[in-house]
């Protein structure tokens, strides 16, 4: 197994040893790479945004722009191949680049630092890794306030689409909005990296489906509840953006297990079918992004039900559906996050697996107090989905569910002046605090 220096220099294999004020780590998963640059997608082409000043990339003549067409000899055929490759990348392991520069070909070879810990303020955090009946391995991570001891209540968290670690940082609104609820909740708070994010192995973010996502979930808080860190009677789950999808089908499958859940909470996902909430995705697309006349709205749509049903229903890929007509190739280049591949940096079988889960028979299953938070000037999602699930639960449950809307806060938690400012990402306002405070203030409420 390929271990970092961080591995023989700090970790014993089934030991919790202390690296610095507040931090463990547990296990032998290599520490990822800080590369020390960052990447940009451009026309399939996977180049350089900027590079650190004093990082080792800088010092072996890494410049922006430079066109990556390999990554320790592996040719990048697509920029989310590329990036896949890079998240691969272990801390203290030598990088091979080749890149193009003014139609030049360069080699550039230097070893990435071992990207840092996270460092929360006040709070201590605990790195382990659990293990997947596939072979993956995932990082999990689990922050309470510095100097607790034994279990605790606990916040189980889901995350977004879009792949990513899930450390701290402090210029990250999502992760303030954690920190910030974790804290005024005053529970501890429990990430699991997936497959393709941090130090986690697995399937790479575009290989990574929404079944084998979901089985991940459901594997990792089954152990994660047997932690000396969690109180296993005390745990809310809390699912944002597409983990609002994840989160109830999480809950019920382990709630059939015995699990009594505290509670669930979500934001930025609604019940309605996958498709549905997809359609809905294009008809905010038509209406706000003002590239449509009033007359075209209704044209279009009809164009991408069709283009929708072939990809979800039938199960098409985008690609072949789009040399169907001139019609279907159109839509297929002007669908928000299709590009070559991958859909939002998922394969086309996350959506298609999606689109055949059953959301609102998941939340009906759900025998827990639920808190669904709508933000009024959302980009992607509609209200009516969020309120699906409030409307559903109470009518099973009455009095179960509680329903909250932020007004003029988009999907993200950014305050905006009016939706079109929201869906043209102008001029907003972070205000996670806003947001967290909702969360925890209910999540007090159920242990009053």
């Amino acid at each position: 197994m390929k271990r970092s220096v961080l591995f023989y220099l700090t970790l014993l294999i089934g030991t919790s040893t202390p690296l610095s004020a507040g931090v463990t780590v547990e296990g032998d998963l290599p520490r990822k790479a800080a590369l020390g640059f960052s990447t940009t997608a451009q026309d399939d082409l996977l180049l350089v945004r900027s590079v650190d000043t004093g990082s080792p990339a800088q010092a072996a003549g890494l410049l922006a722009d430079d066109r990556l067409v390999a990554i320790n000899q592996h040719t990048i055929e697509l920029p989310h191949i590329g990036e896949g490759l890079l998240e691969d990348a272990d801390g203290g392991q030598a990088l091979h680049l080749s890149v193009v520069r003014d139609d030049q070909s360069l080699s550039i070879h230097f070893t990435p630092d071992i990207a840092a810990l996270e460092a929360i303020p006040g709070m201590d955090s605990h790195y382990g890794v659990v293990e997947m009946n596939d072979g993956a391995r995932l990082r999990t991570i689990i922050s309470r306030p510095s100097g607790s001891q034994g279990p605790s209540p606990a916040l189980f968290f889901v995350q977004w689409v879009s792949c990513g670690s899930l450390e701290y940082n402090p210029n990250s609104t999502s992760r303030q909005l954690l920190i910030e609820t974790t804290r005024l909740a005053n529970r501890t708070l429990v990430r699991v990296e997936r497959a393709s994010n941090g130090d986690s192995q697995g399937p790479r973010c575009h290989e990574l489906d929404y079944d084998t996502e979901l089985a991940h979930y459901v594997q990792a808080f089954r152990q994660l509840l047997h932690s000396p860190h969690i109180d296993p009677d005390d745990v809310v789950l809390m699912g944002s953006s597409l983990g609002s999808t994840l989160a109830p089908l999480i809950a019920s499958r382990l709630q059939s297990e015995g699990v009594q859940w505290a509670g669930i909470a979500i934001q930025g996902g609604g019940a309605v079918s996958y498709l549905e909430r997809m359609l809905n995705f294009e008809r905010i697309y038509l209406e706000r992004s003002e590239k449509f006349q009033p007359d075209e709205v209704q044209s279009q749509f009809y164009q991408r039900l069709r283009f929708y049903s072939a990809y979800f229903l039938e199960g098409r890929s985008p690609d072949d559906i789009a040399n169907d007509n001139e019609q279907m190739a159109a839509v297929r280049s002007d669908i928000r996050g299709l590009g070559n591949g991958q859909h939002y940096g998922r394969p086309y079988a996350w959506h298609q697996q999606a689109t055949k889960h059953d959301f609102l028979a998941a939340w009906a299953q759900i025998d827990s107090p639920v808190l669904v938070v709508f933000n009024e000037y959302d980009q992607f999602e509609t209200r009516h989905g969020h309120r699906l699930i409030v409307d559903t639960v109470n009518r099973l449950r009455p009095g179960t569910a509680t329903f909250v809307e932020l007004e003029n806060m988009g999907h993200s938690n950014f305050f905006y002046a009016d939706t079109r400012a929201a869906y043209a990402n102008r001029d907003g306002t972070p205000v996670p605090k806003i947001a967290a405070a909702q969360y925890a203030m209910w999540m007090r409420a159920l242990n009053p």
